[in-house]
């Protein structure tokens, strides 16, 4: 079994530096391994796909929109998790108490997309 390893660090515990251990079968899309990075969540604009304090892996080598996939995008001297709709050219979130919260294809860079998420770490 192929296994990759990733640190994160833990924004809500001192900084501390967590590995996250997990097999490359589990990702369901292509995907460059050196490319893969884990970050931890915060917020609760993307529940109840990803909660808040959910830790995601994301590729930097994926940046082709796609409908329906989440990315993670930069808007605003802030990253963010969001989902991406083709038919309206813009990232959203999914909790309707953050419906607010869109933003337009051309305002945004994008970071990465979001191929897993694991909760309760």
């Amino acid at each position: 079994m192929s296994i990759i390893n990733l640190e994160y660090i833990d924004v809500f515990n001192n900084k501390e530096t967590k590995k996250l251990t997990f097999s490359k079968h589990i990702i369901k899309s292509n995907f460059e391994e050196k490319s893969l990075f884990a970050l931890l969540v915060d917020g609760k604009s993307m529940q109840p796909i990803i909660n808040d304090q959910a830790v995601i892996v994301a590729d930097l080598s994926n940046k082709i929109l796609e409908n329906e996939k989440i990315y993670l995008v930069y808007y605003e001297n802030k990253m963010w998790v969001k989902k991406y709709s083709l038919e309206n050219k813009n990232f959203y979130s999914i909790n309707p108490e953050f419906s607010h919260l869109v933003y337009k294809d051309d305002e945004v860079k994008i970071v990465a997309k979001v191929l897993i998420t694991f909760t309760n770490l």
